[in-house]
């Protein structure tokens, strides 16, 4: 049984009789070291932010993916449009999810795709005439100033398994979460219960705002001409799942929820690129136990239109999700609409 010193709790938190492997854990300290260093040289002003001519808000996270941030961008934005402000998204693009997914979530709203995030959120204010910057996945960029940071917290599994990567999940540790301004609790109806997890935020930092949503279901639409689809007529059918997402469980549940059965969820990793044999493998699978109608995710609809009229026996249909805030909604928005720009 693996046995951990209060040195290696700080940057994992997990507990005995844990999955991670021992080998795992220098690396993940290795890596919680470098994070220590480079905290203090942000803190002490070694490293200086950048400023814009704009309202900045990240919107991010401290663990990899599932978090349920292009959801919350999303609804934010709409939120900025309705104020009368003139919001642009900026993202790295990694993977491309979220390069094509934000602009058919909120067409109106320019997204700037770059690694420079100073350089993308200029061209926004100069091209665009942006005055709100939305940072897309911005909480551990440092590098550009804002006036707000709301991580987004999955309550099903908020840290993951306690550590830090490579033994982990956790792009920082808990302390990082001092510098949020807003915890954005996601997917609260499928998490057992949220009281101990606020409990351990206000611990950490008893200054942010903690506000608590879902993701409600809106409708099912074929990812082949986007045509609206009852889910009455889905019940009792055969369905395989389809997804490559942070959080595949919590894409079961949902489905659950709504009353529908699956026979398999062919499950990949986050981001992943589908290839011609990942079709291959799910219409041989499909093609055995008569399943003619696949479940995906907004997410991974951007990736697989491309190649899913190859399972041209197959009827690819696509869940589209909104963020609905279920808790404080109005104290959030508030917030966001007090920041003045400068």
């Amino acid at each position: 049984m693996l046995k951990l010193t209060n040195a290696t709790r700080s940057f994992c938190q997990l507990k005995e009789g844990g999955d991670v492997r021992l080998l795992l854990l220098p690396f993940s300290a290795v890596y919680y070291a470098i994070l220590v260093i480079w905290d203090f040289f942000w803190r002490k002003g070694i490293f200086k932010a950048r400023a814009l001519d704009a309202r900045v808000i990240s919107v991010g996270n401290i663990t990899w993916g599932g978090t349920g941030k292009t959801p919350a961008v999303a609804a934010i934005t709409k939120e900025l449009l309705k104020n009368g402000s003139r919001p642009a998204i900026l993202i790295r693009g990694y993977g491309n999810d979220e390069k094509d997914l934000l602009p058919r979530l909120i067409s109106e709203v320019p997204v700037v795709v770059g690694r420079d995030r100073v350089k993308t959120g200029k061209a926004a204010i100069a091209r665009h005439g942006a005055d709100t910057i939305l940072l897309d996945d911005g909480f551990q960029h440092r590098r550009l100033k804002r006036d707000l940071d709301i991580v987004c917290i999955d309550a099903t599994a908020p840290f993951g398994n306690g550590c830090v990567m490579p033994a982990g999940s956790m792009r920082e540790g808990l302390g990082s979460l001092k510098r949020s301004g807003v915890f954005l609790l996601t997917k609260v109806d499928l998490a057992q219960d949220t009281v101990r997890l606020e409990e351990k935020l206000k611990k950490i930092n008893p200054n942010a705002l903690i506000v608590k949503s879902i993701h409600a279901p809106g409708y099912f639409y074929k990812l082949s001409n986007e045509q609206l689809v009852d889910i009455e007529g889905l019940k009792g059918k055969n369905i395989a799942l389809v997804s490559a997402i942070g959080n595949p469980s919590s894409f079961e549940k949902t489905i659950s929820n709504l009353g529908l059965g699956f026979k398999k969820h062919f499950i990949f990793r986050d981001h992943h690129f589908y290839a011609k044999r990942d079709l291959e493998s799910i219409e041989d699978y499909c093609k055995e136990n008569n399943i003619v109608t696949i479940i995906t995710t907004e997410k991974d609809a951007v990736k697989l239109k491309a190649i899913s009229y190859q399972l041209s026996a197959i009827s690819f249909l696509v869940l589209h999700i909104e963020l609905k805030i279920i808790d404080n909604e109005q104290r959030l928005y508030s917030r966001l609409n007090r920041i003045h720009i400068n």
